[in-house]
């Protein structure tokens, strides 16, 4: 783990994280080092490393999609606000898993719905929740109570869309 470590250790810009997923990209090998890196107890180099997994995951999604639950875990457990949106964004970017996860729902609908949280989390969740209702049709009621008694007054402008964007597609 040396280079890619080096590398992520450092301020991390789009242009270094372009360059990384590029390399991983090229190299499939190195994803789990990647991944690896993800766990270190250094916030800094394992939130670079998050960036990076959801930009691969997004070119290759089949590599991040077997670890769908390890990913649900540690969102569940999460207490950093930017990494808890980039795993949200990871695993709004992968197909649902059937049976859906509860806990995850549970969590978007906590998380969604909370001014406590930053806005990328609350809109995030809000879409997640979506997603996973649209595989399990019969919590839709739910999700659409929720999004109906939401005080939007109480949201910031994104979040406000996010929810009046959801209800339409309801």
């Amino acid at each position: 783990m040396g280079q890619l470590k080096e590398r992520l250790a450092r301020k991390a810009t789009s242009k270094l994280i372009e360059s990384v997923v590029n390399e991983v990209i090229a190299c499939p090998e190195t994803f789990s080092e990647l991944y690896q890196l993800t766990l270190e107890t250094d916030e800094k180099l394992a939130w670079n490393a998050l960036w990076a997994c959801e930009k691969v995951g997004e070119q290759r999604p089949e590599w991040l999609a077997s670890r769908y639950d390890e990913w649900v875990e540690r969102l569940l457990h999460c207490c950093h606000e930017g990494s808890k949106r980039i795993l949200l964004a990871i695993l709004y970017n992968m197909q649902v898993q059937t049976p859906i996860s509860v806990p995850l729902l549970n969590f978007c609908f906590s998380h969604g719905f909370s001014p406590q949280e930053s806005v990328g989390v609350q809109a995030l969740s809000i879409r997640m929740a979506h997603k996973l209702c649209m595989a399990e049709p019969a919590l839709l009621p739910e999700l659409k109570a929720l999004l109906e008694t939401a005080d939007e007054s109480i949201f910031s402008k994104g979040v406000q869309a996010t929810i009046r964007g959801v209800r339409k597609k309801l």
